[in-house]
């Protein structure tokens, strides 16, 4: 369980060291409660300063305490933590590209309907997997999985990634793997420029920006792209994040599999 300040993800170690020292009051008791060393203890929070480029402890008499933006975060911690116990249903996420093979694995597992079910962005789905909302998240974009240091993944799934191109102006879609693409046209130095975001799809392929976009979106949705196609699309693994050792994220975790398997 972790929190996000002004767009900066820390890193569970890096939370539970700024809420130790909330709660214990100096860093050597900081440290003893969370049975490691002062002076990691203090890196941890030194690298929370660095992510931040702002302080968040001052020296008193009692030697480093919390200033108002250390506290803050200790504050947003205690309270993740405090809506995470109050939740008393299993609760899972998607996107709207993924919703279908979600709604096929909670059809097998939860017939009664008692999962909160969650249908998002990547970025926020996987926020609030950080902070202990959610119980398992289908991503979009694999690279998220990758970047988490909460959690297990798997592969559920699989697509491929066309590249539109209309020049060196790009857009994004507000769901997908395009990441992916850009990072590809930066490994082999293309020109590009992301200009805008679309939440519309025919909205995108009507403009005259280039784009990455999911095949087996275009395919569901009929629609043909509008411009130049690359003759290879790039391929990419669709991935579920979930908890580790909580019975309904396996037991969903095995019907996406199934899924996976009969598609």
């Amino acid at each position: 369980m972790t929190v996000e300040v002004d767009g900066h993800q820390l890193t569970s170690r890096q939370a539970e060291a700024v809420l130790a020292l909330y709660t214990n009051g100096t860093q050597r008791a900081a440290a003893r409660a969370l049975g490691i060393s002062a002076p990691v203890l203090n890196r941890h929070l030194r690298q929370v300063e660095a992510k931040l480029m702002l302080p968040i402890m001052e020296c008193g008499p009692r030697g480093s305490t919390l200033n108002d933006t250390g506290e803050a975060i200790a504050k947003e911690q205690l309270a993740l933590k405090a809506r995470s116990k109050e939740r008393d249903r299993p609760a899972v996420a998607c996107t709207p590209l993924s919703e279908e093979l979600l709604m096929q694995a909670l059809n097998m597992v939860d017939p009664e309907g008692q999962a909160d079910l969650v249908i998002s962005e990547d970025r926020r789905n996987v926020a609030d997997f950080k902070a202990g909302m959610l119980d398992l998240v289908i991503l979009d974009d694999p690279l998220y999985a990758y970047e988490s240091d909460e959690g297990s993944w798997e592969e559920v799934g699989s697509d491929r990634l066309l590249h539109v191109r209309r020049g060196p102006e790009h857009a994004l879609y507000r769901f997908g793997a395009q990441r992916l693409g850009y990072r590809y046209l930066e490994s082999i130095g293309e020109e590009h420029r992301i200009v805008r975001t679309y939440s519309s799809l025919p909205a995108l392929i009507k403009s005259n920006h280039s784009y990455f976009i999911s095949e087996a979106l275009m395919a569901k949705k009929g629609q043909r792209p509008r411009g130049e196609v690359d003759a290879s699309p790039l391929p990419y693994s669709i991935l579920c994040l979930y908890r580790g050792g909580v019975p309904f994220a396996e037991n969903m975790l095995n019907a996406l599999r199934t899924s996976a398997r009969t598609v």
